[in-house]
């Protein structure tokens, strides 16, 4: 298995981890308040906040952190680029 395929492995898993977990913390500190709610409210609620939180927050470190652990390269490097984009450009050329 090549660096790629088990960095996206890892990050799927990782982030199911700490998705589940912001879930529990949240239903844990707020569920009273959000039982009195209906559940399309209480889902938009949780999806709303779980979603700010995993994309601005935990995502970015997480990413760099797995990057590291597995050796995938970061994009933006010259090594994660596509074979068809040249590096002196900087839009992809098919």
């Amino acid at each position: 298995m090549n660096a790629a395929v088990r960095a996206r492995l890892a990050m799927t898993l990782a982030a199911w981890l700490v998705a589940f977990a912001v879930v529990m913390v949240l239903l844990a500190l707020f569920g009273d308040l959000l039982a009195a709610l209906p559940m399309a409210a209480r889902a938009a609620v949780i999806s709303g906040v779980l979603v700010t939180v995993m994309v601005n927050l935990v995502m970015p470190r997480l990413a760099a952190l797995i990057g590291r652990w597995t050796g995938a390269p970061r994009q933006g490097t010259a090594s994660a680029r596509r074979p068809f984009e040249h590096s002196d450009q900087g839009s992809l050329r098919s």
